[in-house]
């Protein structure tokens, strides 16, 4: 009997041992860092004063945020931009993995120069007025001109008749001037005058009477 005793103590043991055993503890999910499945600005060239659609889409993320101002937005939208000068848009998505970036540029070109106006005149207005001298009469024009430049002109009878030789004015600046019929021409008939513009571009005033006052 002593010798089954004996025996049966290393059983026991072995039993017990194998209720005691702790099972491994399970692996916990890895986590991934978020994916920007899109990242664009369309267009991504603008003229001055234009606009551009920034277009993203984000997974696994559990922050989504674009720089520039923009700040936080979400995993998916648009936001419409207009910058004043190229920009590099740069997005940022986070979890616990970490953060994922992706930059979208938007190009801004300079509004080409405005192209030089050809110099023109714009306006021509006859009149008469009264003056002092042998005739109480003064056959006159503004011309008004986008200056600077140089216009010739002539007067004329409205009903062609006749016409004088050239004239000429040049304008310092944009502007009105006034001309004045020549004292010598001021034995011209009584009629129906006008102003005729030939350079820098065909312009005609209205037609105008002028008396003849002379004895």
């Amino acid at each position: 009997m002593k010798r089954l005793g004996f025996l049966l103590l290393p059983l026991s043991l072995l039993v017990l041992s194998a209720g005691c055993a702790i099972a491994p503890a399970p692996t916990p999910p890895q986590v991934t860092p978020p994916v920007i499945v899109a990242f664009s600005s369309n267009p991504s060239a603008i003229s001055s004063g234009g606009t551009s659609t920034l277009l993203w889409n984000v997974t696994g993320a559990t922050s989504v945020s674009i720089d520039q101002g923009i700040g936080q937005v979400d995993v998916a939208g648009t936001r419409v931009v207009s910058p004043a000068t190229s920009t590099v848009y740069t997005i940022s998505a986070t979890n616990s993995a970490g953060t994922v970036t992706e930059s979208a540029v938007t190009t801004v070109n300079s509004a080409p120069p405005p192209s030089p106006i050809a110099f023109s005149v714009t306006s021509v207005t006859a009149n008469t007025e009264s003056s002092t001298g042998a005739c109480p009469f003064t056959l006159y024009a503004n011309i008004t001109a986008n200056g600077p430049g140089t216009v010739t002109y002539i007067w004329e009878e409205t009903n062609g008749a006749g016409y004088s030789y050239t004239f000429s004015i040049t304008f310092p600046t944009a502007g009105t001037q006034k001309i004045t019929l020549p004292l010598e021409m001021s034995g011209l008939p009584s009629s129906w005058y006008r102003v005729r513009v030939l350079t820098p571009n065909d312009a005609v005033s209205n037609p105008t009477y002028y008396t003849n006052c002379a004895p």
